[in-house]
Order: C-alpha cells, then structure tokens, then sequence
C-alpha cells in the first residue's frame, strides 16, 4: 500500500509508534497500522499517544485510515468497543461479506485477529463483516479495516513464524497458510492498489474536495 502511494504521488513517512509521534496535522492521510498489543490494553505504554494522535487527526478532519490494531484503536477513538474474540483468533485468505464492493472488495483477505471490533463505532457504518465480525467501517472520510491488505509473503512469513505455537493451537496449518499466501500474492498486490485508490477517491484528498 506504501508503494501504491508512493507511485500515486505521496512521500510516505514510516513512524514506530513506541518513537515520538509526529503531529497528524501535517499530515494529508494517517494510516496507523497492526500491532501484537490489543488496543483496549491501557496498561500498552504507546497507547494514549497514538489515541491522542488519532484524535487530533479525527478533530482537524486529517483522514485516518486504520489496519488491524489501527482499526481497532480508530473505533475506540470513535467511541467504539473492542474485544477479545471469544472463539479464538481469527486467521486465514477469508472472503469478506461486503455491503460496498466499490470500496472493499469481497477477497479474499488476510484476515489475521484475536481481538474484534464490536461493530461500526457511533456515527459510522459497517461496510463488510466475516462471522466473527466487523472488517470494515466507514465514518466520514475515515475508513477502518480489520483485515491485512498491506501483506506481503515477507510480512506473512514472519508472522508465521513468530506465531508458530498459536496457528498450531488455532488449528491453523502454518505450512498451508503460506503456500496459499504465496499464490495469492500477486493478486492480493493487486487488490492492495486498488483498495488504496479508492480510499484516496474516498477521502478525496487527490482533488482536494471535502
């Protein structure tokens, strides 16, 4: 999504969100991405700095476009819940149930969660859905996704890794996950770009419009 950008025309700026934390007003789209942490965890050091980031960006009308954790920290900025999956996580190229294709397609996805998005937060709208629960939500010019459209085989491949243990405890097969996130991979770039020109249109932030 990064490179769609960046091929649209943006200077895109990679920022940690445990590093200090740029002020979102200087910026033309905010786009807070995963995390191993939950987003309702206020013990997570980070937090309050990038839900206050993510406040002033919603407040100066900066548009937000929030991945995963960054989905889940834009609904709770919103006034939205989250929480922990009861089930267990959620993980695999899932086709997602869409009410508006012409901004997110159905998939599939990487969809890889333990925590879920109690729907659309006040004031926004719930865009797509798994059976687990919401995977997309509009507010304005702010759009959140709970699944992974920024994944690449690297980025797979080390989450895999990392979370070896836990796909075997989900019943998920971790040599399966990645021979199909190696063939989805060229389409799943080419879902990426048109995803993210959407979102452009949406936020019209290319033509200027509000």
């Amino acid at each position: 999504m990064g490179e769609r950008l960046e091929q649209r025309g943006a200077r895109v700026e990679v920022v940690r969100a445990q590093d200090e934390l740029p002020d979102p007003r200087e910026f033309q789209l905010i786009v807070p991405l995963g995390s191993d942490d939950s987003s309702y965890d206020e013990s997570v050091p980070y937090l309050a700095r990038e839900f206050e980031l993510l406040r002033t960006a919603i407040v100066a009308d900066v548009p937000v476009f929030g991945i995963c954790f960054g989905a889940q920290l834009l609904s709770r900025v919103l006034g939205g819940r989250v929480h922990v999956n009861p089930t267990g996580p959620e993980i695999g190229w899932l086709p997602v149930h869409t009410s508006q294709p012409e901004l997110v397609a159905p998939g599939p996805w990487l969809v890889w969660h333990l925590d879920v998005i109690a729907g659309a937060p006040p004031g926004a709208m719930e865009i797509a859905n798994t059976s687990v629960g919401t995977q997309a939500f509009v507010h304005g010019r702010h759009i959140g996704l709970q699944f992974h459209p920024e994944a690449t085989v690297d980025s797979a491949t080390i989450w895999a890794e990392h979370y070896r243990k836990e796909l075997a405890e989900a019943g998920v097969d971790y040599d399966a996950l990645l021979a199909e996130t190696r063939e989805c991979a060229p389409i799943a770039r080419e879902r990426a770009h048109a995803l993210t020109d959407r979102v452009l249109e949406h936020t019209k932030i290319l033509s200027g419009e509000r």
